[in-house]
């Protein structure tokens, strides 16, 4: 048996190299700018012992923006980072490496643009989070429901009755929230007489009755829910019919 890949296999692991690569560039990122603010750490304590504010103050000042600079540059925004870069240098050089103002303004040109040759063209940046999606307004009671898949058989017509309400509501979202509170007591005593019954508790007498109610209040609410969206439909027709034959488009 030959031991060479097919071409869809060989395709498919070289842009699984390629993408590690690209995720492994990406994690190096800003490794120059760490690298640039190293000798930074010697020359903060060196201020700090000697009490020199002005030199403090540009170690601080390139130290901050110089980790603004690594995190725009990880979210690929490499004009940012040159940006900030530049201005980090060219304070640190100004204030607390006593350059004069123009070679302070050099050395953050230079910076600036070796920022933009080394990074304009890398690897992509990072991509963003995706966040995730916001619950919607029937995936608590979906949660529920399934818990009481297993439940005692007993109260299978008032769940029975719970789930096509809550496919009702599925297709008419906007009336949610009238409903929310009439599923959300039917489920909490459907829970509750299940743990009961699973504890060993006997069935009191009236149980069947009250599964039979909750079942018929369930269906009753998806009926009328249905019935008041065929009224709607109604008048919407009726609307447009008698505005069809004023403007003379129909008889």
């Amino acid at each position: 048996m030959s031991g060479r890949l097919p071409p869809w296999r060989a395709r498919l692991e070289r842009s699984d190299g390629i993408a590690h690569l690209g995720q492994q560039l990406r994690r190096l990122r800003g490794t120059v700018l760490v690298l640039l603010a190293l000798p930074l750490a010697p020359t903060l304590l060196i201020a700090l012992l000697s009490g020199a504010q002005r030199p403090l103050l540009g170690v601080l000042l390139g130290m901050g923006l110089l980790w603004l600079a690594i995190r725009r540059l990880r979210r690929g925004r490499v004009r940012q980072a040159s940006a900030l870069a530049g201005v980090a240098t060219g304070l640190v050089a100004g204030l607390a490496g006593a350059v004069p103002p123009l070679g302070a303004v050099v050395f953050g040109a230079m910076a600036f643009f070796g920022m933009r040759l080394l990074y304009e063209d890398s690897v992509p940046p990072e991509p963003e989070p995706v966040p995730p999606p916001a619950p919607g307004p029937l995936d608590a009671v979906r949660v529920r429901l399934a818990t009481l898949t297993g439940a005692d058989p007993r109260l299978a017509p008032a769940l029975e009755g719970l789930r096509a309400l809550a496919a009702e509501l599925e297709r008419r979202p906007e009336h949610t929230g009238e409903a929310r509170r009439f599923l959300n007591l039917q489920l909490d005593g459907l829970e509750r007489i299940d743990r009961s019954l699973a504890q060993g508790a006997a069935p009191p007498p009236g149980l069947p009755l009250l599964i039979g109610d909750m079942a018929r209040g369930s269906l009753s609410l998806r009926d009328r829910l249905r019935a008041e969206e065929t009224e709607a439909l109604e008048i919407q027709v009726k609307v447009l019919a008698d505005r069809l034959r004023q403007e003379g488009y129909a008889s």
